[in-house]
């Protein structure tokens, strides 16, 4: 069973997402809303995929976190985003193995999605 960490600084998004994946035959080890606390929790669970917001709770942005993600481990990103500007699209294009998502997300998308991230990892 993969392992999946949401981080999602909207309770009711987080929830939804948890419930839809572990119908899906994920294991959802962990949600968080704080920036601050990705890296702890992503050392401790060590996830198969992240699912990440870019507005997160406290001073970074959820690509500023996975950049420094980056700096240890290549897991694979799918960020979730209600963000469509330019800006924030070319920020997530440059993240190596990541995909985005608008939201809101159907859970078909959201589970597509992630299977193909993971599929790709593996065949690195």
């Amino acid at each position: 069973m993969k392992k999946i960490l949401i981080v999602e600084d909207e309770a009711i998004v987080a929830m939804e997402n948890r419930m839809n994946l572990t119908k899906s035959g994920y294991q959802v080890v962990g949600i968080i809303s704080s920036a601050e606390d990705v890296m702890t929790k992503f050392i401790e669970t060590t996830p198969d995929i992240i699912l990440m917001d870019i507005k997160l709770k406290g001073n970074m942005t959820g690509i500023e976190v996975v950049k420094l993600i980056r700096e240890k481990s290549n897991v694979p990103v799918l960020f979730l985003t209600g963000n469509s500007d330019n800006r924030t699209q070319l920020m997530m294009k440059e993240i190596s193995n990541s995909s985005f998502l608008l939201k809101p997300v159907l859970t078909g998308d959201l589970t597509s999605t992630i299977k193909q991230l993971l599929q790709s990892n593996a065949s690195i």
